[in-house]
């Protein structure tokens, strides 16, 4: 038999928690960029050692174009 109904909703809850945090930090990211803008200054923002554990699921970063091998 499979899973009982309140495993589901609570891996949905925990899902859309985590889409949740993930905006929050885009939108605290979008507002120091407007804020800094057009200043020199770099973006920065606050966040907590949990915030920046993105975790497995986020892709790793690739070299912009102008690094890659030809």
């Amino acid at each position: 038999m499979g899973q009982p109904l309140q495993y589901y909703v609570n891996m949905l809850q925990g899902e859309a928690k985590k889409r949740r945090e993930a905006q929050r930090i885009q939108r605290q990211l979008d507002e120091a960029l407007a804020d800094s803008f057009p200043a020199s200054d770099p973006v920065a923002i606050v966040t907590s050692h949990h915030e920046e554990a993105w975790g497995e699921e986020c892709a790793e970063p690739r070299a912009p174009d102008a690094l890659k091998e030809r």
